[in-house]
Parts: structure tokens; C-alpha cells; sequence
């Protein structure tokens, strides 16, 4: 009996020291810096260039084209309309020098014809660095679906959908790194009523009740009313429970200048994506730290955890300071606030508690 005691606590020691020598191990290839996905802001896919093969050609001059192309792609996604200017005239030399490497994806000479389509990827530690010191705050949006609703008064005559220029072209005009899917309504004389009860008070329109029926939750709801030679746009977005309204105004002299409206549907579209850009907002001057205690039951839970943090665009680094058998204690450096941190957790699993001072994470299985 004594024999079969001391084996279970030889078995006991034995069980916690495998453990922290495998975790040991992993560690010793496992950097804390992040390491992101495919899918991640900081790799720019699909740029395609072209040109004629003649006595000027120069492949060189091709790649460097499609540097410069990445570059605005990539700042055209994570940037606020009014930041954009401040990193327009960036040399080629300093694009450069943000690339951390690049893949010629397709290359033919076909037909004297140039054509090759490129990946290139950005250092995300550059990058940051490099907008830090141009004071610019980045942003991190997913895609996501909302529904557009679009309602236009002229002359105080309220337009159908079939009538409704805005309605009929938005899907036509194009702006770069599109990131919103935007879900047009059908017509309905029950929505038209009620909008027209509420016209001069939006502000206790239930838009909900009118864009539930489609199943989704953000919308875009765009109040357009246009009298002497003024357009004038209500805005009211709702992205992930985070409500917004802007007031915008237009002069335009001629309600049927379609290339006027094109215009103005284009800078419509992009007022919206940066009203969701807002919302994803990186301040790079202002970092944070967080100490978390993680409770996990296997040694893949490590690994697992890691690969979180590589996914959530806020966590800049981590460092795993004290582990044993049962909890692991790590310090989160990240942008934002605790609450957008834990949001960005509980999309993986993982629930972040404040316990009286003590901050502990918890995996749902």
C-alpha cells in the first residue's frame, strides 16, 4: 500500500514537470511578438499591373508600381478620409522601406504585353512606427453587411425606389477597399408612410422596425431632401449596436446632373465607411498593458491562446511571465481600452473577467 502511494505521488511530480518542460520547449520557438493571418490589413493581394514590352521596357519600373499601388490600397483601408492626404506624396524609397517582402503571383509576356499580379506584404512594426510619428491613428474594420436605406425628397415630392437615383446607382459606383456590404431594401408602402409621419422628427424614427424584416441589424439610414439648389443629407448608421448621425449638405444646381450625383453618391459612400473606420480606431500614442491570469486544463490551450492574440489586430505584443499546471500568467501590451479588448477576446472563446483587481481569462469549450 505505501508502494502504491509513493508511486501516485512519483506519478503526481512527474506529470507537473513533463508539463512545464513541454511548455518550456514551446516557448523556446514561440515569439511574442504577433504574427499576423493571411487575412490581416497589413498584406495587400491581387495587384495587378500592365504595360507594353518595348525598347523602354523595364520589369523594375513595373514592380515599383505595384509597390506604390499596395501602399495606397493598404492606407485607403486603415486611414480616415482626412489622413490620407498626409501620406499621399510618400516616396517611392520610403514604401520601400515599410515592405517586408513581396511574391510575383502570376507574370506573363504575352502579345508584347506586360502583365504580372503581385503580393506584397508590409511590416506591421514599421507601419505602426512610421504612422506614429506622423501623429495619424489607424483603423482595423472587418467587413460586415448592413442594410442602405435611402429616402429622397425633391422639391418635398418623396421619390419611390424606382425613381431614387441613389437607390438605382449605388451599387454601380465603386470606391477602393470596399469594406461594407450594403443590403438595399425593397419597396413598401408601410415604410413609406411611417417615414413620412416621421420626416421632421428622424430622431424618433424607428429604423430598426424598418430593416429588421431583412435580417440584419446595422443599417445606413440616409434622409436626402433637396430645394433650391441645396441638397441636404440626414445620416444615421448603426454598426454593431454603436449608433451615429451627420448632417451633410450639398450645393447643386441641377438635380438631374447625373455626373453631379455620381459625385456626391461616391462621397457618400465613403463619409459611411469612415463613420465605421471611426468606430475601429488604433491610437498608436497611447499603448496599454494588462496583466491576465489564463486557467487552462491542456497544454494546447497554450498554443491556442497564442494563436488569438496573432488574430486580434489590437494586441500589439504579449510576453507569458509565470505558468504551472493549471494557470499561466500573461502582460498584454495593446491599443484601445479593456472593453474593446475584451470584446475582441469573447469573438474567440475567451471571456476576460476583472476579479477584484485581478484580470483572469477564461476559454469556453
Amino acid at each position: 500500500m505505501e508502494n502504491y502511494f509513493l508511486f501516485k505521488f512519483i506519478n503526481r511530480i512527474l506529470r507537473q514537470y513533463i508539463f512545464i518542460i513541454l511548455t518550456t520547449i514551446i516557448l523556446l520557438f514561440i515569439s511574442t511578438k504577433k504574427s499576423f493571418s493571411e487575412e490581416d490589413v497589413f498584406i495587400i493581394n491581387d495587384i495587378k499591373v500592365k504595360g507594353a514590352i518595348d525598347v523602354n521596357f523595364s520589369r523594375e519600373k513595373y514592380l515599383n508600381r505595384a509597390f506604390s499601388i499596395s501602399f495606397d490600397t493598404m492606407m485607403n483601408k486603415i486611414l480616415l478620409i482626412s489622413d490620407l492626404k498626409k501620406v499621399e506624396k510618400l516616396k517611392l524609397k520610403e514604401i520601400k522601406n515599410l515592405i517586408k517582402s513581396f511574391k510575383i503571383l502570376e507574370e506573363s509576356y504575352r502579345e508584347d504585353i506586360y502583365r504580372a499580379e503581385f503580393r506584397v506584404v508590409y511590416s506591421e512594426k514599421r507601419v505602426k512606427e512610421f504612422l506614429r510619428k506622423k501623429n495619424i491613428s489607424f483603423s482595423l474594420p472587418k467587413n460586415i453587411s448592413a442594410v442602405f436605406f435611402p429616402v429622397f425628397y425633391i422639391d418635398g415630392e418623396m421619390q419611390s425606389l424606382n425613381e431614387n437615383f441613389f437607390y438605382n446607382n449605388w451599387e454601380k459606383i465603386k470606391i477602393k477597399n470596399e469594406l461594407i456590404n450594403f443590403i438595399l431594401p425593397l419597396e413598401d408602402l408601410d415604410d413609406v408612410s411611417q417615414i413620412t409621419k416621421m420626416r421632421d422628427n428622424l430622431e424618433d424614427l424607428d429604423i430598426l422596425s424598418l430593416v429588421s424584416k431583412y435580417g440584419e441589424k446595422n443599417y445606413v439610414f440616409v434622409l436626402m431632401d433637396y430645394g433650391k439648389t441645396k441638397l441636404n443629407i440626414y445620416l444615421k448608421t448603426n454598426f454593431n449596436n454603436n449608433t451615429t448621425s451627420k448632417n451633410i449638405s450639398y450645393e447643386v444646381k441641377n438635380i438631374r446632373d447625373e455626373i453631379m450625383l455620381n459625385s456626391i453618391l461616391k462621397d457618400l459612400k465613403l463619409e459611411i465607411v469612415d463613420l465605421w473606420k471611426e468606430q475601429n480606431l488604433i491610437n498608436l500614442l497611447m499603448p496599454l498593458s494588462i496583466k491576465i491570469k489564463f486557467k487552462h486544463s491542456k497544454l494546447k490551450d497554450l498554443d491556442k491562446l497564442r494563436k488569438t492574440f496573432s488574430k486580434i489586430g489590437t494586441v500589439d505584443n504579449y510576453s507569458l511571465e509565470e505558468f504551472n499546471i493549471n494557470n499561466s500568467d500573461y502582460k498584454i501590451y495593446y491599443y484601445g481600452n479593456p472593453k474593446k479588448l475584451k470584446a475582441e477576446l469573447l469573438k474567440y472563446g475567451y471571456e476576460l473577467i476583472n476579479n477584484q483587481g485581478v484580470w483572469q481569462l477564461y476559454l469556453h469549450e
